[in-house]
């Protein structure tokens, strides 16, 4: 590898790299704020929060990832123009190809990681996320005990609160327990108490009552009288329900391989393979897109003044790129023959931007250019 692509390499990258970190902060900050709010709520422990956040990241980084690297390209490119770089580098024999390789090096190691993402990394990822939510709120936001009710979780348990204090503390509880098959219902009387967490497990602790519990014969009745009295909160409601796994969660293996058996894999199966060929094909438009900005970056005059409009354009491309796939994808989802447009609209600008990089698509491109010169002059001459 040389010197000078090496230099190249390394400022890409850590424009590419600052733009990442910038734009994963902002958008995890604000689509943090949900899950923040149904922790909080539900009184889970704070591990919960980090943990939904973590498994967040890889989907962002699908969208965030193809925006960075077109950032940097433009960035780097466009303040070695300025700066009188690359026109030393054209004339010391550096042609487009080679100008373009640190780029299209990076692009490759990029899409390879999207792959990565797309097809396992993030869709696991968010059933995990999706799974702890059902948790939190089974198992964590139904204690959000409601004052003056009786609050009825499954059927083995029943807690009453007379009053719940501005601190957290609850006054007058009833508690009827019959979780337990094999013994007697217990019955919990109490002056005061509070909701806590032993790690990841629920507690509620009582204080100052009596414990009641009837004897199987149904003659004597138990009373236990206590100070402190601690209620572990385990497997609430029985066991969760079972998620249907959207295609959103399932990875590439599992979308190729869905369980025709069942009723609801078969009404999903088009929907499934849609997202297949999105999943395989979307990484490719960080190698599209880092292209597109080259070319219009790298052809035609350099202008020292600056490069406005050949940034505006390839923003422009970008975003457009972007737009279609988008388009394409809800599309294909209700009429399968969209599906080949995936594949059309990601490479057909990838080897056309190829092509023209290389010294025989820059000379199409000047003959063209030249052509379209004459013929507005033709126009202006003939309207003159």
């Amino acid at each position: 590898m040389s010197l000078v692509t090496r230099y190249l390499l390394k400022n890409v990258f850590t424009v590419t790299l600052f733009v990442t970190v910038s734009l994963t902060m902002v958008i995890w900050l604000t689509q943090s704020l949900k899950l923040l709010e149904l922790i909080a709520s539900s009184d889970a422990p704070a591990g919960m929060f980090v943990k939904l956040v973590a498994f967040t990241l890889p989907r962002f980084l699908e969208i965030i990832l193809p925006l960075s690297l077109v950032t940097g390209v433009l960035f780097v490119y466009h303040k070695m123009i300025l700066d009188n770089e690359l026109i030393v580098l054209r004339a010391c024999g550096f042609d487009q190809h080679a100008l373009a390789r640190p780029v299209l090096l990076m692009a490759l190691g990029m899409t390879l990681l999207l792959l990565l993402l797309t097809t396992w990394l993030s869709p696991k990822g968010y059933a995990e996320m999706q799974l702890m939510r059902q948790s939190v709120k089974s198992e964590y936001s139904a204690f959000l005990l409601r004052e003056g009710v009786f609050n009825t979780f499954g059927r083995d348990l029943t807690v009453y609160v007379r009053q719940r204090t501005q601190n957290g503390d609850l006054s007058g509880l009833l508690i009827h327990d019959t979780r337990d098959k094999n013994k007697p219902p217990v019955t919990i009387t109490a002056r005061r108490g509070q909701l806590v967490m032993d790690g990841e497990m629920p507690q509620i602790v009582v204080y100052d009552g009596m414990r009641q519990q009837l004897e199987r014969a149904g003659k004597n009745l138990s009373r236990l009288y206590f100070s402190r009295y601690t209620i572990e909160i385990k497997g609430l409601g029985g066991t969760r329900p079972t998620r249907f796994k959207e295609a959103s969660e399932r990875t590439l293996v599992e979308l190729l391989n869905p369980d025709l058996s069942q009723a609801a894999e078969r009404s999903n199966a088009d929907l499934f393979r849609v997202e297949a060929h999105h999943r395989v094909v979307a990484p490719f438009n960080a190698l599209s897109f880092a292209v597109v900005a080259l070319c219009c970056l790298l052809l035609g005059p350099f202008n020292r003044r600056g490069q406005t409009r050949k940034i505006i354009l390839a923003a422009i491309v970008v975003v457009l790129l972007q737009t279609i796939s988008l388009s394409l994808l809800s599309a294909a989802k209700k009429q399968l023959g969209f599906i080949p447009l995936f594949y059309i609209f990601t490479f057909a600008p990838l080897l056309a931007g190829l092509y023209l990089l290389t010294l025989r698509g820059e000379q199409a491109l000047d003959r063209l250019l030249k052509r379209l010169r004459r013929t507005d002059a033709k126009k202006t001459e003939a309207a003159a």
